[in-house]
């Protein structure tokens, strides 16, 4: 169905204006010919990606409703920011034209933080917490050799490209540009293999995409057990594309404490995927797992298979919100049979940081 989109979205688009850069090139025209002074004081790419989306509300400043009527003459401000004009939204006819859109998103996620718990949420559908502010990155302008770096529209021309690598959909292109200061868990793995007498192989497999301004060359995680040889030893995973060393933080008999020290180092808009494994772990009488959210997850699925369990008699799922609350998330579980070992398989989508999802299961206990 035609989406309603505003009036100067569909005239920058019908001239080609759409990309940053040539849009504060036609301003700095127009503004030459309404007041010389007003040259040089076009949007930011952050600020012209809202007021394309539609979510400014009343008007720009006046001398932006100035120069956007030397812009286009014959329209007023009124006019040109009025909603109602039933078309296609376009779709950028160049590579550029897309990579300046989502360079667009991550420059309103550089300078609206708040903005981007309230996108994942609405991708859930689930209450999720909030995201402490953070720092704006300049970005440059379209005359200015002397500008900063633009890290957005560097990081949007690697999410295009990991769009096309991974088939993303637009929207969740969007969504990962909006995360800008996080890491971004594109896909989490984690695959519990539980031999019939309890003991346990963990193995771990991230896929991170960089969202901040900092390379990462250190990813400290930690792993609980109840029931253990008298420790845990954790080893890193001879796959992906990141060589990892995993650093010993702090170790008791139940819980390791550690590092996983990356290399090369992930860069910011950069992908990489690194893995380890945790043996030592048992389960015995408890039969759950506690998996906790750290940051935001795009994909995540925990899989198991408890070895000689011969018959599942429960097997549920709860998911914390930062608030506290619960809800149930067995309808994200999937059970089924492999000989006498039990296979569970918990998939959920757009996790945010301080969430916890919970895995219990049961087995018939009673000897064959």
């Amino acid at each position: 169905m035609p989406q309603a989109q505003i009036l100067l979205k569909s005239l920058l688009y019908k001239r080609h204006w759409q990309t940053h850069r040539t849009f504060c090139v036609e301003y700095d025209k127009a503004a030459d010919r309404v007041d010389p002074k007003l040259k040089g004081r076009w949007p930011s790419r952050a600020q012209l990606h809202r007021w394309l989306s539609g979510t400014v509300k009343g008007l720009p400043y006046s001398d932006h409703c100035r120069v956007l009527e030397a812009m286009f003459p014959g329209y007023t401000a009124q006019q040109l920011f009025a909603p109602g004009q039933l078309e296609e939204v376009p779709v950028p006819s160049t590579l550029e034209g897309e990579i300046e859109e989502i360079a667009g998103v991550v420059a309103q996620g550089m300078e609206e933080p708040d903005a981007v718990p309230q996108a994942w949420q609405n991708a859930s559908l689930t209450p999720r917490g909030a995201l402490l502010p953070r720092p704006a990155v300049p970005v440059a302008g379209p005359n200015d050799p002397s500008a900063p770096h633009d890290l957005s529209l560097d990081i949007g021309k690697r999410l295009v490209t990991l769009k096309r690598k991974l088939r993303l959909s637009d929207d969740e292109v969007r969504l990962i540009a909006g995360t800008y200061g996080h890491i971004v868990e594109l896909e989490f793995k984690l695959d519990i293999n539980i031999d019939p007498e309890g003991w346990a192989t963990l193995t771990y497999e991230h896929e991170l995409f960089n969202m901040s301004d900092k390379p990462i060359s250190r990813f400290p995680r930690e792993i609980w057990f109840e029931y253990t040889r008298g420790g845990l030893h954790v080893s890193p995973l001879d796959e992906g594309t990141r060589r990892v060393a995993i650093q010993e933080i702090h170790s008791t008999p139940i819980l390791a404490k550690f590092a996983c020290q990356i290399s090369p180092p992930i860069k910011p808009g950069e992908s990489g995927s690194l893995g380890y494994v945790c043996q030592g772990g048992r389960f015995v009488d408890k039969l759950y797992w506690r998996h906790s959210v750290y940051r935001y997850a795009r994909h995540t699925t925990i899989t198991l298979r408890h070895q000689g369990a011969r018959r599942l008699t429960s097997c549920s799922s709860m998911e914390e919100s930062p608030d506290g609350s619960e809800h149930s998330g067995l309808a994200d579980v999937v059970w089924d049979y492999d000989g006498d070992d039990v296979l569970i398989t918990l998939t959920r989508d757009y996790l945010q940081p301080n969430q916890v999802v919970t895995l219990r299961w049961d087995i018939d206990r009673d000897p064959a």
